[in-house]
């Protein structure tokens, strides 16, 4: 008889700024499919999730709506968690990202990086709105690539030629908010030294993804890895930095963390130790993603256990996209469907049945 398991699952934390759609319940309907399975042969597995509920477009949205973003974020929750219900997913336990339990742990994880002395202050230039005196992140700057000269594009990459640059390389640039070119501005971010951790990654990679992911990762680790800057300049809606008043953390420093104070608060209701829980030996800890989040699950969020002593995760399982009649969801084309459309007006055990039946590793799930 199998020895029974402890196993931690989770899937990405859906972000508090959008709907539920089509194509993100591949990964919470594959996620639920494998707990059940797991729960069925005996073993205590658990299904965390939460809303990852930082980030300026949080802020933005809220300002627009003349709301908080605390009011933006308890909304969006009680609509998430209604459509995953309906879908039939069960958690153990969802939470937040906007937690007590996640502004601790963040705290003490950061601070554990800048003690072990992997995190360099360093002035950089960048975007910033003088109408709206802030500096934009990547996705509040429209303007044309630099590579392909296509307009209309994001301050990261680039939807038709694919490249990816710095917002401030872009040309005819402008604010995503109030549509004014921005002036270029320096500030001091804080970077972790993502490189320190390389022959760590390279001997852990390989063991904890599938192969096709590894042979992408490889090709980063072939080279010396980039510094990730961590920081966010006020205003933003997120926790501030502990010693560095001013400067908040990037969304994809606590959204993995997450992870792990959905699971703290479950051990509390469950009088679980969960330091001794998730660094238990026999316990077992698997994140569901989508390939376009791999490098942030991959190489940052071990790098970042590692360097604060805690368990790594035992595997990561990577999907594909859903398409739409072999194209990319789009709401021009009305193929964009969101778990709500889906629900007034079809059975989600339906949908269910089609994805269990089409999910195959990280292969494009095709909805026709």
């Amino acid at each position: 008889m199998e020895t029974s398991r402890s196993i931690i699952a989770t899937s990405a934390l859906p972000y508090a700024n959008g709907v539920i759609h089509l194509g993100h319940l591949v990964e919470y309907l594959q996620t639920d499919y494998w707990v059940r399975f797991q729960k069925m042969r005996g073993h205590e597995c658990l299904y965390i999730c939460a809303d990852d509920t930082h980030g300026t477009p949080i802020m933005i949205r809220a300002r627009k709506e003349g709301i908080t973003p605390e009011q933006l974020i308890a909304r969006s929750q009680e609509e998430h968690l209604k459509d995953f219900k309906e879908f039939q997913i069960q958690f153990d336990e969802y939470s937040s990202t906007n937690s007590e339990q996640n502004k601790a742990l963040s705290e003490k994880i950061f601070l554990k990086m800048e003690g072990e002395g992997n995190i360099e202050p360093r002035t950089i230039e960048q975007n910033y709105c003088e109408h709206d005196k802030m500096f934009l992140p990547d996705r509040f700057v429209i303007g044309t690539c630099p590579n392909c000269g296509a307009e209309d594009q994001y301050g990261d990459s680039c939807d038709n030629c694919s490249a990816t640059y710095s917002p401030t390389d872009m040309k005819s640039s402008r604010c995503a908010v109030c549509g004014n070119p921005p002036i270029k501005k320096g500030s001091e971010h804080l970077f972790f030294k993502l490189e320190n951790f390389r022959s760590f990654l390279s001997e852990w990679v390989p063991k904890h993804t599938q192969s096709e992911v590894s042979n992408k990762l490889q090709e980063w680790l072939d080279q010396e890895l980039r510094d990730w800057d961590i920081s966010r300049d006020a205003p933003y809606f997120g926790f501030e930095i502990p010693g560095h008043p001013g400067k908040y953390f990037y969304v994809w420093v606590d959204a993995p963390v997450g992870y792990m104070s959905t699971t703290q608060k479950w051990c509390a209701r469950n009088d679980r130790d969960f330091d001794s829980f998730w660094n238990g030996d026999n316990t077992e800890i698997y994140h569901f993603i989508g390939k376009d989040i791999v490098y942030f699950h991959a190489l940052f969020w071990p790098a970042m256990l590692k360097n604060a002593g805690y368990k790594t995760p035992s595997q990561i399982f990577v999907h594909g996209f859903l398409t739409v009649n072999g194209e990319k969801m789009s709401k021009s084309k009305g193929t964009f469907i969101s778990a709500r459309t889906y629900l007034d007006h079809l059975d989600p055990t339906y949908l269910r049945y089609y994805y269990a039946c089409k999910i195959r590793g990280i292969e494009d799930l095709d909805l026709n």
